[in-house]
């Protein structure tokens, strides 16, 4: 999963250079690839997977998705790099567009490949070695499944060229509030409705998830010196 969610940002947005609509797409099959191989080899009930707990799930994403919102907005002020850069905020239709396709696709799929997946997996694999029997065993389970997601999305968002840097950490933190928002409620609307949230939020705060959207061009007139 951790290899996938590289190859996923590195081949596509590093090396190919697709726009963020392109690339949405992209990620989104590989996310539902995973998440219908993982379920389906592990005999997971569907139903059961995503109705477990949805009170507590939908309470999950509304505390998480704000503070994630805030927490973002504060990391674009404090860092330079190039990642949630400024951009002019769609109007009318192409809003709606924006709210859509990088707000409920993308959310979903993040959601689902850097906080659901990867927190389930190592949660079911500790309680098939029996670790989950005991107090201490559940919370130190649970830091480990933790720990996994945030392994997961480290490795994920170094595949954005905008993200090599200390600006990781801020999508490590931001990322892992909502892993543990899943952790705690064991519903994926948790982490899935929080990060719509979050990426919706950034729509309208008028700033640009990753990757850009247009490449970066450089033309002549910014190789030309300036004239004194």
């Amino acid at each position: 999963l951790a290899l996938g969610s590289f190859l996923v940002t590195w081949i596509f947005t590093d090396l190919l250079g697709l726009t963020r609509t392109a690339y949405i797409g992209v990620l989104t099959v590989v996310t539902g690839g995973f998440l219908f191989g993982y379920l389906s080899w592990s005999n997971q009930d569907w139903g059961a997977f995503i109705s477990h707990q949805w009170v507590w799930g939908l309470v999950g994403a509304v505390i998480a998705g704000p503070l994630i919102v805030v927490l973002m907005a504060l990391g674009a002020k404090r860092t330079q790099s190039r990642a949630l850069a400024p951009t002019p905020r769609p109007k009318g239709l192409h809003l709606v567009g924006a709210f859509l396709w990088e707000g409920v696709v993308y959310g979903t799929a993040e959601g689902l490949l850097l906080s659901v997946l990867p927190v389930l997996m190592a949660w079911q694999t500790l309680s098939a070695l029996g670790w989950t029997q005991s107090w201490i065993g559940v919370i130190f389970s649970g830091a480990l499944a933790l720990v996994a997601s945030l392994f997961v999305i480290v490795v994920h968002h170094l595949g954005y060229r905008e993200f090599r840097g200390p600006v990781v950490a801020w999508a490590a933190l931001n990322c892992g509030i909502l892993s543990l928002a899943y952790l705690l409620t064991m519903n994926p609307l948790a982490a899935v409705g929080g990060h719509i949230i979050a990426h919706s939020g950034v729509v309208l705060l008028g700033r640009e998830l990753p990757p850009p959207q247009e490449k970066m061009v450089q033309t002549v007139e910014t190789m030309v010196p300036a004239r004194p």
